[in-house]
């Protein structure tokens, strides 16, 4: 179903006002994880993907002599605390005081506002990593996305994102399904490793895994669905949703639970896809020539 990066963004705008989700934070440090081996060409690092400020850290770590770009619906702060609670107070002191000697306020290390569709505000060949989670499945048009990153990478630069599979949410699209409503669909990882081919980029990549979470409820399980994805359908239902299919919809989840452990399951297919921007020579100058222009052979002279 067709997209609206204008709804997508202001979703975006209310999710990141609220905390860190933990699908997020999960799929941050799957990210990182897989990305240990990746040595992109040098230059600065792009994050434009599902941002959330508690989550940039781990990135931060992975490239920590590299100039992070971010960009988002909105600008937001970018200020992060280190996990080790001994360093997060000690710098809780020192730096403050470095940036008052830099004549530097802590807000003003912020995202750059960005609204989703429009070209990044960089030089092309500018940069040696993109880095996007969670986010390619949501946007109107994933090519013109594609090529956005493409044209800043510099040739040896990579690319790496996560989205959601096919698969994902398969608990809550039976009762989407169900009571008539509308739900996004997800692209299958193949069909994205051959769009990422068609807009230029060298050897994708692809890998999935399924996680599964459980939650004590229905309420809880929705809470999370929304937080995580929401809705950004460019045909958006008329009106809120009734109370009585409301209670029609956590009736089914509720037969979702499981006797063994008493929990409501949620699936989420996460697909990882990473690509490099290969510098390709330019083609040759091919000749042609007519045949009438090729001489023939001369055979024996026939007695």
């Amino acid at each position: 179903m067709p997209r609206s990066n204008r709804h997508l963004d202001l979703q975006w705008v209310r999710r990141v006002a609220v905390g860190v989700p933990f699908v997020l934070e999960e799929v941050h440090r799957r990210m990182v994880d897989r990305a240990q081996i990746m040595r992109p060409s040098e230059g600065g690092v792009v994050h434009q993907g599902w941002l959330h400020p508690g989550t940039l850290g781990a990135l931060q770590g992975l490239y920590p002599e590299r100039p992070l770009h971010v960009f988002s619906p909105k600008a937001v702060p970018l200020a992060q605390a280190p996990n080790d609670p001994a360093a997060a107070r000690f710098l809780s002191k020192l730096v403050p005081l470095w940036r008052a000697g830099r004549g530097r306020s802590q807000e003003q290390d912020r995202s750059t506002a960005l609204p989703t569709g429009q070209p990044l505000p960089l030089e092309g060949q500018s940069v040696g990593m993109v880095w996007s989670p969670l986010w390619l499945h949501a946007v109107e048009d994933p090519g013109v996305l594609l090529g956005e990153w493409l044209r800043v990478l510099k040739p040896g630069g990579a690319l790496f994102f996560t989205c959601f599979g096919p698969d994902t949410a398969q608990e809550i699209r039976a009762v989407a399904q169900a009571l008539g409503l509308p739900m996004a669909d997800f692209a299958d990882m193949h069909d994205l490793g051959d769009l990422m081919s068609r807009c230029g980029f060298s050897d994708p990549v692809m890998e999935m895994e399924k996680l599964t979470l459980t939650y004590t409820s229905p309420q809880a399980l929705l809470s999370e669905w929304h937080s995580v994805v929401g809705n950004n359908l460019a045909q958006q239902p008329a009106g809120l949703m009734s109370r009585k299919r409301y209670t029609q919809a956590l009736q089914q989840l509720e037969g979702l639970r499981q006797n063994a452990t008493g929990r409501i399951p949620l699936t989420l297919e996460l697909i990882y896809g990473h690509a490099w921007k290969v510098e390709r020579p330019p083609k040759q100058p091919v000749a042609t020539v007519k045949i009438s222009d090729i001489g023939g052979r001369s055979g024996p002279k026939q007695g």
